[in-house]
């Protein structure tokens, strides 16, 4: 259930290396409303093999209607200079999952292609129900919040905009930038802490940390209370936390426990939204 008035969400980047069909079980226990599916093949090559086989979609798919669990996101689309690829398996599979959005990143470093390649993507996402968000990070051709907003406008503003407090942290990012956004164009945002705060010496340290050096919500020095006391009250939260030896985790529905209670914890300490 919604807590505060915001939709609460698990990020599979939470406990990666936990199959779809158990992440949507351990979201339901825990008592989460939504869950975030990764469909691709992460980087270091983990793939749940979901697109591509029909029964282990359809196995997904039963889940989350025994559950009641929604998926509010799945990912992820790379804005590559040769375009995404071939995008349709992962839209036809997130249309199935009633997903609500799909996460896309620039990798891009030519501004008209970009504009023109994000517009498309969106357009596309579109025809299948989907919106595209798109998620901005310092390694990335789309950096900061600024840059994402100014790249949404020039492409006609069919997309959303997606905050992490790591990736806006370490891009020298201010709570205050996000006040004034609409939930339309920030829905929602991610969450998880680290230690310190401040910007990231450098794009590879960035990375890294961001696949597993993250924190629970709470356990860091990033300004998470502040943050939510500048974002839309109506804005929901996907709780993106991978923090070290977790992936896997013996038991992933007191995991995820965890990490709701540790983000209930930050949300009462923090200020009303405005």
């Amino acid at each position: 259930m919604t807590f505060d008035g915001r939709l609460i969400s698990l990020a599979h980047l939470s406990m990666m290396e936990v199959t779809p069909v158990d992440l949507v079980r351990a979201a339901a226990s825990a008592g989460y409303d939504s869950v975030g599916i990764r469909l691709v093949p992460t980087s270091d090559g983990i793939d749940h093999q979901v697109l591509g086989h029909p029964q282990r979609l359809a196995e997904l798919r039963a889940a989350l209607d025994d559950t009641g669990v929604s998926v509010l996101d799945v990912e992820v689309v790379r804005l590559k200079p040769e375009g995404p690829g071939d995008v349709r398996p992962l839209l036809e599979a997130g249309a199935t999952l009633g997903a609500r959005y799909v996460i896309c990143t620039v990798e891009d470093p030519e501004p008209h292609r970009r504009v023109d390649s994000l517009a498309a993507f969106a357009a596309l996402a579109a025809e299948f129900g989907i919106r595209a968000n798109l998620e901005y990070m310092i390694f990335s051709a789309c950096p900061t919040l600024t840059e994402a907003l100014a790249l949404l406008r020039l492409a006609g503003g069919t997309a959303s905009v997606l905050v992490d407090p790591l990736h806006h942290e370490r891009g020298s990012g201010r709570p205050e930038e996000v006040a004034g956004l609409s939930v339309d164009l920030l829905p929602y945002i991610q969450f998880c802490d680290a230690t310190p705060a401040g910007p990231a010496a450098d794009a590879l340290t960035a990375r890294s940390e961001a696949v597993l050096g993250r924190l629970l919500p709470g356990d860091g020095e990033l300004p998470l209370g502040d943050l939510l006391a500048h974002l839309d009250p109506r804005a929901g939260i996907s709780v993106e936390s991978p923090v070290r030896g977790q992936r896997r985790p013996e038991d992933p529905a007191a995991w995820a426990v965890r990490a709701l209670a540790a983000t209930h914890r930050v949300m009462e300490g923090s200020s009303p939204g405005p």
